[in-house]
């Protein structure tokens, strides 16, 4: 999936429900794009992600029957059962921008089809106008 088939309405309501619980850096917005991976790459982990994710679903409106947390985030501090789970429930899965925009889209968490999506690593934000957010710039391309 590339930026030129992207509702930029949805995914800058997107955008701005990640800054309310996670403050983006400064030069977030100069690679952010449909493949960016909130957590490895924005640093959305452990409290974080359980703070963003219900208030995604719920923003949104998206059954989450399907998702299950730990194939895509670690728990905060020591996970002592970590053995335990299977190797695909570790956190190991990236979680994309791009899965997001489409569950928002769909309004559903569908975990085989997110998971299997190709997403573009191409630049959102072409210049500092398009930001959704006040502070942020990217240098004018």
């Amino acid at each position: 999936m590339n930026k030129d088939s992207v509702d930029y309405e949805l995914l800058n309501d997107i955008v701005r429900c990640i800054q309310e619980v996670f403050e983006f850096s400064k030069d977030a917005f100069e690679t952010l794009s449909l493949a960016t991976d909130i957590n490895r790459e924005l640093g959305i982990e452990g409290d974080d992600a359980n703070e963003l994710m219900p208030e995604f679903f719920e923003r949104f409106s998206i059954n989450i029957d399907n998702y299950d947390p730990y194939r895509y985030f670690v728990p905060e501090g020591y996970d002592f059962f970590s053995f335990r789970r299977s190797k695909d429930r570790r956190g190991k899965i990236p979680i994309t921008l791009g899965m997001l925009y489409l569950a928002a889209r769909a309004k559903v968490w569908n975990t085989q089809e997110l998971e299997n999506v190709e997403f573009s690593p191409a630049p959102l934000y072409n210049c500092t106008s398009e930001i959704p957010l006040e502070g942020y710039k990217v240098n004018d391309k």
